[in-house]
């Protein structure tokens, strides 16, 4: 069975609610989420972002430094 946004790829910069929460809503329904932190981790380090973030890669990433 294939889901709904299996060919669509999102990158997710959120860093409170309203992104995370967006990126896992399109990651249920399939979307290849690629979720993007800063070096030092995620701005908002709560409990809750496991399940915001469930089904999602993720990378940290410093995007002032040209190597990243």
């Amino acid at each position: 069975m294939t889901s709904s946004l299996e060919s669509i790829r999102v990158i997710d910069f959120g860093q409170y609610i309203a992104g995370p929460l967006t990126g896992m809503l399109l990651a249920d329904q399939g979307a290849d989420v690629i979720k993007i932190d800063p070096p030092a981790g995620p701005v908002w380090d709560m409990p809750a972002n496991a399940t915001w973030n469930r089904g999602k890669r993720a990378i940290g990433l410093d995007l002032k430094s040209a190597s990243d």
